[in-house]
């Protein structure tokens, strides 16, 4: 993981706690190289968050004790990075658009479904 990994997930789980987690993951993924605690704080005023509340919940247990819990959740399902893709339980390691096509086909196939269109 790379060194504001975790500085962003406390973020977007505070910003969660005022019903904007996706809004923040978005701003994230389209900031990812300026991720310090400033550049935070400053998305976070961006989003409409107050942004008070949103420093006391960035620095709580429970925002900690939720990113360690979804870590080891991760871990457990053998993720070791994010996007990791599965398709009906099963990981999948080619991700290109053939490689979702070819795992999608072969779930169906294996519940007795049929490939349409």
């Amino acid at each position: 993981m790379h060194p504001n990994a975790l500085p962003a997930s406390k973020a977007a789980v505070a910003a969660g706690k005022q019903g904007k987690f996706w809004e923040m993951h978005d701003v994230l993924f389209q900031n990812n190289r300026e991720l310090s605690y400033d550049k935070l704080k400053e998305y976070a005023g961006k989003l409409g968050l107050n942004v008070e509340q949103w420093e006391k919940d960035f620095n709580t247990p429970d925002v900690q004790q939720q990113i360690d819990k979804e870590t080891a959740d991760g871990r457990a399902a053998d993720v070791n990075g994010t996007p990791t893709f599965f398709v009906n339980g099963k990981r999948l390691s080619n991700r290109s658009f053939d490689g979702f096509k070819d795992a999608i086909e072969t779930s169906l196939k294996d519940q007795g479904g049929e490939k349409k269109g």
